[in-house]
C-alpha cells in the first residue's frame, strides 16, 4: 500500500523530472527528441495517475470490475505526437527555463468509434471542448508547457502550463472507454429498453382503464374487434415475451416496445372517443 500511494504521489505531481534523458552538450530546445519524450512522459503519467486514483475509488461503477492492468496498458497504447514545436526565448530570471509551445494528436482507438456511434458524448469527453477530432485522431492547437534541465544537467523537468492538463484528461477517458465499451454500450442499451417498456406498460394500464370504464353491453360488442386487434398488434410489433428477452439484440427489444407503444395509444384514442376523424 506504501509502495502504491508513492507511485501515486510521483505520477501526480505538477513538475515531473526524466532521468538521464539529456546529454548537457547540445543546446536545450523543446523540439529536441529528448525534451518531446520527457513532455509525452509527463502526459502518460498524469493520465496514469489520474487512472489508478480513480480506480482505487470506483473499480465496479466506472470500470466495471476489469484489471487495472487493461487500461494501463490501452493508455500506454494511445500513441501521442508533437508537431511545430517552438522554443520561445529564456526568461532573463530563468536562463535555464525554456517555454514551450507545440501541436499535440493522439490517436484514436479503432474500437472507440463503436461506443462514439452508442454515446455521442464521447466526442466532448476525448476533445475537451479545445480539441479537433478528424482523420482518427484528436488534436490541440498551442499547448503549452515548460522544460528545464534539473540541477544535474541530465534531467529534463517538465512543468503544465496551458491545455496539458486537457490531454491527460483525454487519453485516460479514450483508454477508460475503449476497455470497457461493451459495459458502457450494454449499461446504455439496458437504461435505453427500461424506458421504453416503461412507456409501453403505462399506456398499456391506461388502455385497461378505458376498457374496464366500457358498458358491459360495449365490451361484449367489441370482445372480437378487441382480440382481432391484439392478434394484428402482435404480427406488426412482435411478442411482448421477445422484448423481454436478453436473447434478442436492444435494437429489435426497443422497437417492439415502440411498436406496441404506438399501437396501443391509437388503441385507447380510438376506445375512448378521443381519435381524431381521418
Amino acid at each position: 500500500m506504501f509502495r502504491k500511494a508513492v507511485t501515486l504521489l510521483f505520477l501526480l505531481s505538477p513538475a515531473v523530472s526524466y532521468a538521464g534523458l539529456f546529454d548537457s552538450t547540445p543546446e536545450l530546445k523543446c523540439g529536441n527528441d529528448n525534451a518531446v519524450t520527457a513532455a509525452k512522459e509527463w502526459i502518460y503519467n498524469e493520465a496514469l495517475g489520474r487512472l489508478q486514483q480513480d480506480y482505487i475509488k470506483a473499480p465496479s461503477t466506472l470500470f466495471f470490475d476489469i484489471p487495472q492492468t487493461q487500461y494501463e496498458q490501452q493508455l500506454r497504447a494511445i500513441p501521442v505526437q508533437f508537431s511545430d514545436v517552438i522554443t520561445q526565448n529564456p526568461q532573463s530570471e530563468n536562463a535555464n527555463l525554456r517555454i514551450c509551445s507545440a501541436t499535440v494528436a493522439m490517436g484514436i482507438p479503432q474500437s472507440l468509434f463503436k461506443v462514439i456511434k452508442y454515446l455521442p458524448d464521447t466526442l466532448f469527453y476525448i476533445s475537451q471542448g479545445n480539441g479537433q477530432v478528424i482523420n482518427n485522431t484528436v488534436t490541440w492547437k498551442e499547448v503549452n508547457y515548460n522544460i528545464q534541465l534539473a540541477d544535474n544537467n541530465k534531467d529534463i523537468v517538465v512543468t503544465p502550463v496551458k491545455k496539458t492538463d486537457k490531454l491527460a484528461w483525454s487519453i485516460y477517458v479514450m483508454a477508460r472507454m475503449t476497455v470497457s465499451g461493451d459495459n458502457l454500450i450494454k449499461k446504455k442499451n439496458s437504461s435505453l429498453i427500461e424506458i421504453a417498456a416503461k412507456k409501453f406498460e403505462s399506456r398499456d394500464r391506461e388502455l385497461n382503464q378505458v376498457w374496464n370504464s366500457l358498458p358491459a353491453s360495449a365490451r361484449t360488442a367489441l370482445k372480437q374487434e378487441q382480440r382481432v386487434w391484439v392478434t394484428k398488434k402482435e404480427q406488426q410489433c412482435g411478442k411482448l415475451s421477445d422484448a423481454k428477452s436478453e436473447a434478442l439484440p436492444a435494437e429489435k427489444r426497443i422497437s417492439i416496445y415502440t411498436c406496441q407503444l404506438e399501437m396501443t395509444i391509437a388503441r385507447t384514442a380510438y376506445l375512448d372517443g378521443s381519435e381524431l376523424p381521418d
